[in-house]
Formats: structure tokens, sequence, C-alpha cells
């Protein structure tokens, strides 16, 4: 009798689930993979989702292909999403517990695999997690490896095979494609080559030569594990928790060499650039960096050395593996002697908990399709998104100051001249609130957490866009009659290719705002020949820049200090207040000196700039009739 299985995959949102059916499964068809895994274990599929991602999951003929292997089902995620996009590990951590809790005692027995719904596998990969189960390995991990997706995606597409939906992409390929395309937060944790750097490093990287990466990872992904307790509740987020509730004494395997496991992990490419610096950082540096969130699991596997490669192992891979070693073995010198707890961790305790707490309250309110959460960083949430439960702290206290801001400056986006993100605000939250009082269709895009999340709903990806228009409800629920569409600074060079995408489905006389926010020491010249190719040239637009020097030294200073104690929600509201209050006369001052500008003249200091765009396009026949323009007034000509 074989061996019972289960493979998980969580994921929300549309973009994920194209992502799932469209490259997802058919890598996991390939014939070292899924097909040979089922003749080697009773092997269940559970994909746990949103209820509305069901059908279209379902009628996908790469689900279709795996249900005719294994047995597949689907368990609904809907009642674990909160409202704040910083909960993203959260949210996952509830997810993967969710498709395996049913088992009870049984999961002791049962062999549990898990995948992100952007993990590609080359094949044959689970023919060798097959192999090492069946040598008596319990807990079986394996790397990730970070890729530009809108590079890597058009390549995989390609390659499916469209009569069988299978992706079969042998080890070597799969690295070759991954090093012609590494993602930027990958070279910047690349320790012989310190040109730049990422904050908070917990990946390295020694180049060897062009088809030849060797690494660390804190921590790596988990994908099998046969569980030696029964556990139903998670006590932390997934990478930091899991382990060690489940298989406290379990002796844990690294696949360690890319010919026997490789798995792509495609990332935007703006994806984490807000972390990437010019130049390096000290080893003591990184240890306080590490010393700060790292369990004793995750240094374990943070010893463990990764071979990724292309080709054969090259004559000189010896020497770099001993550079290696000897860099890594200076960095956990100056680890702290004692690791963090996963239970009552430094770091993530008290968001754990808050964010559990959001999730629970969202329970009790009227179910809400929240259709655009995506995967984003797995990070503690903003000062704005924090919760004022969890932890034991004075809830009235929290509460009561809560109220007091919101009297006095407003709660973004809706505040007054003497709140330091009013000048970033004012124009979007204006024309937000006009939409909705014209009854207007409006399409929010956004990737990352957003100021206007209580102005508007049906958050989406703008990935979203780029993939199988037939599949997915954003264009279905066209034509709109607004847009509003947040990008950085560094995604307006994209700015062409999202209009193109966004124009279709927007109907004739629409708005279309993309609110650019400014980076600390980031700012754009006047003549910036990068972007002056990146902008559309259909329709009638113009831009405005809002904010100054002052402004905008005000704004980080304001952020700053609410982004402040992580952990200590009391203790930031009362840093948050006594800034707001104590900045107020300068705010107030600045605020009026620089509202008095026109923002349509450049400025090479300001913290946000809106671009505004009025569909101008002939008339299909076919089209509906156009609403009268939402364009608020003539300064678009």
């Amino acid at each position: 009798m074989k061996e019972p299985a289960r493979l998980i995959i969580p994921l929300w949102g549309e973009a994920y689930a194209n992502k799932l059916v469209s490259i997802t499964l058919p890598a996991l068809l390939a014939p070292g993979n899924l097909p040979t895994f089922c003749t080697q274990f009773d092997v269940e599929l559970v994909i746990v989702t949103e209820n509305r991602l069901f059908a279209f999951i379902e009628a996908a003929p790469s689900f279709q292909r795996a249900a005719a292997l294994c047995r597949c089902r689907f368990a609904s995620l809907d009642d674990l999403m909160t409202d704040t996009p910083g909960d993203y590990g959260v949210t996952l951590t509830y997810s993967l517990f969710r498709g395996f809790t049913d088992l009870g005692p049984r999961m002791t027995q049962t062999w549990l695999l898990f995948f992100n719904a952007d993990f590609i596998v080359s094949d044959g990969a689970l023919r060798h997690v097959g192999a090492l189960i069946r040598q008596g390995k319990q807990v079986i991990h394996a790397p990730s490896f970070r890729v530009v997706l809108e590079d890597v995606w058009p390549q995989l597409e390609a390659r499916v095979d469209a009569a069988s939906s299978v992706l079969a992409f042998a080890p070597r390929d799969m690295v070759r494609l991954a090093l012609d395309h590494k993602h930027a937060t990958v070279q910047a944790r690349t320790v012989n080559q310190r040109l730049c750097h990422q904050n908070w490093m917990d990946q390295f990287y020694w180049y060897v030569d062009d088809d030849t990466l060797i690494g660390y990872q804190f921590p790596v992904a988990l994908v099998a594990i046969k569980p030696e307790r029964c556990i139903t509740e998670p006590v932390q987020v997934w990478d930091f928790g899991f382990i060690p509730e489940a298989s406290p004494t379990a002796e844990r395997h690294f696949i360690g060499d890319s010919d026997d496991f490789f798995m792509l992990e495609p990332q935007k490419r703006k994806t984490g650039e807000e972390l990437i610096r010019m130049g390096w950082l000290s080893v003591d540096d990184i240890a306080r960096d590490l010393s700060k969130y790292t369990t004793k699991e995750q240094r374990e596997a943070g010893s463990q050395l990764l071979t990724i490669h292309a080709g054969d192992l090259p004559p000189n891979i010896g020497d770099v593996m001993a550079q290696s070693r000897a860099f890594m073995a200076e960095v956990v010198k100056r680890l702290s002697p004692v690791p963090q707890p996963h239970v009552g961790h430094g770091q993530l305790a008290v968001w754990f908990e808050a964010a559990k707490e959001r999730m629970k309250a969202r329970r009790t309110r009227p179910a809400q399709a929240e259709r655009g959460l995506e995967a984003g960083p797995s990070s503690p949430p903003s000062a704005d998104a924090v919760a004022v439960t969890g932890g034991g702290l004075p809830r009235r206290a929290l509460a009561m100051l809560r109220a007091v801001y919101r009297a006095s400056f407003g709660s973004p986006p809706d505040v007054g001249p003497f709140h330091p993100l009013w000048l970033d605000t004012r124009l979007v939250a204006d024309r937000v609130t006009e939409w909705k009082r014209q009854g207007a269709s409006i399409l929010w895009l956004t990737s990352g957490d957003s100021l206007f999340h209580r102005m508007l709903h049906d958050r989406r990806d703008p990935a979203v866009l780029f993939l199988d228009q037939a599949s997915s409800s954003v264009f279905a629920d066209a034509p709109y009659d607004a847009c509003l569409c947040e990008v950085t600074i560094d995604e307006l060079a994209t700015l062409n290719r999202l209009y193109g995408r966004i124009r279709p489905m927007m109907r004739n006389g629409a708005e279309v705002l993309f609110l650019v926010s400014g980076t600390s020491g980031r700012w754009l010249s006047a003549s910036d020949a990068t972007l002056q190719s990146a902008f559309p040239d259909v329709d009638v637009s113009d831009v405005s820049f809002f904010g100054s020097g002052a402004t905008d030294t005000l704004r980080r200073l304001y952020l700053r200090t609410s982004k402040t104690l992580p952990d200590r929600p009391l203790l930031r509201a009362i840093a948050t207040g006594a800034v707001l209050i104590g900045l107020a006369p300068l705010v107030r001052n600045a605020n009026a000196l620089a509202a008095k500008r026109d923002p349509s003249i450049f400025t090479p200091r300001w913290s946000s700039a809106v671009f505004r765009f009025q569909v101008a396009k002939k008339p299909a026949r076919q089209e509906a009739p156009a609403r009268r323009p939402l364009v608020a007034n003539s300064t678009m000509v």
C-alpha cells in the first residue's frame, strides 16, 4: 500500500491563480515530477484559495491533467485574509495550515509537501524528493532562486506544451535561464560582487563563473515533511514557527545541488529594490541584523552550502567554497549567542498576534470580495495599519490616542494642511471622492501598501494586466469610468506599457491617474531621458508635482517615527502623536508655501507626482455611449 502524501499550494488573487495554472502546475506535470511521484505515493493535491477562484482553476487544462493523476480538491481561505497587505505572512501561514489540519492525528502518517503558487520546479525534482523519503529523510528543504518575472515568464510560457499542458525543464537548462536573468536582490547579495548590497542580508551568493553560483540562505524553503506531532494552530509565522512545533527532533535534510532539485521564484523587476543600497556593508552589520530575527532552525539552514550550476562544476570551485566558508564563519562568530525563540520572537511576536486579531475581527464583518490581495514581502505592517489590540497593551489608551489624532489631523488620506501627508494625498483623495459621488466604476491598481485603502476596494496587482485576459475579472468587469494606479519613481519606466494595458478597459472620457511616490534621495531631473520614452503619446494628459525639500523632510521624519518600535504599539502611537503635534506649525507653513507653487512646473525636489490622463479614443460602433469626462476641471488641454 502506498504511503499517503499531500501537496499543498496556497494562493489568492487572480495574478497568482493565473501563475498557478499557466506555469506552476505544468512544471509539476513534467514526467519526473507528479507523474513519477504518484506512482510511489498516494497523492492528494490541495489548493487553498478564494472561493471565487475555484471554478477558474478547475477549468484549466493543467488542473484537469493533474486531476487525472491524483485526487484534487479545494479549501477556502476567504476567512483568513485581513484588510492589511502587510499581513501576507500570517495569511500564508494559516493557509498552509488549512491545507493539512483536517487530517487530525493522521498528519503524522502523511507526507506534506508545500509549494508557493509561483515556485517553478525543474523536471525530476519530485522524483528526487521521493528518493529521499525512501532513504528515511523526514524533513526536506530545497532552495528557491529569484529571477526577473518580466524576462523569464514569456520564456517559460513558450516552453509549455499546448497539447499536454506540460512544462518539462531540465535542471541545468532552468539554471541557465535563472543565471541569465538573476533578480537584482540576488545581485545585491553576491558577496564577491560588492557594487551594491541589500539591507537585511538573509541570503549570500558567490560568483564562480558564468555557469555557477554557490550560496547560503536563511532560511531554506521547506519542501516536504512527515510531522512528528499533530499541530493545528500556528504559534508564529511559517518560516519561523512550523518546524520546531511539528518536528522538533527530526533530522533535517537540505538539497544542496541544483542537479537534484531546482526551483525558480519569479519576482517583479522592482520587488525589493527599496532595500538595495550602493556599496557594501560590514560583517558586524550583517551579523547584527541576522541576530535580530534568526531562530535556531534558520541558523542551521544558513550553514548549508548550496550549489547552483548550468554545467559541470569548474575546477576552481573548491577555492570559492573555501572563501565562502571563511566569510560565513566570520558572520556566525558575530551572531548573538542565543538565537531568537520561535515563540515570543523579539521582532515578530507582537505583529503576529496583532495580525491574528485582525484576521478574527474580519471574520465578524460581512464577507467582502477582496479580489486583489497579492503576495508581497512577508514583513510586519506599516504604522498606519497597526491594530490597537494584541500584546496586552491598553486598548482604550490606543483608541483614545487614535481618536485624538483623527480629530486633530485627520486620517490618511483624509487629512488637513497640518498633516505631513496632505500634499501627497489631496488631489487623488478629491478625485476619488468625486468618482464615488458620480457612481463611477473604478479600477484600483497597486502592488504595495496604500494610503487609500479606506476609500477604495478590490485592489489589484498591476501584474494581472499582463496575464491571460480571458480568465481575469479585471478584464471582465470593464469598461471602467476611472482608474487609480499607484507606482514608484522607477516604475515610471513602464508607464507606457501599463497605460497600454489599462486604456482598452476604460470608457471614452474616463480618467486615469498614476500616483507616483517619491523615494528618499531619489528624484528625477527635468531632462531624464530614461523616462521620456516611457510616456504614452495618446489621449489628453498632464502631470502635477507636489511637495518641496522642506515638506519632504518633514514627511520622512513623520513616516520614520510612525514605523519605529514595531513591537510597542502604544509607545509608537505616543511618539507619532508627539511628532505630529511638535511639527504642526512647521508642516502648516511648509505646506502653505509648497501649495502656492504651480504644480505643473517641474521641481527637482518633490514627494509625489500625479500623471493624469483623460481617455480620448475613437469610439467603436459596439461601444456603450461614453459618460461625460470625469476630469475635475479644464486644466487638461
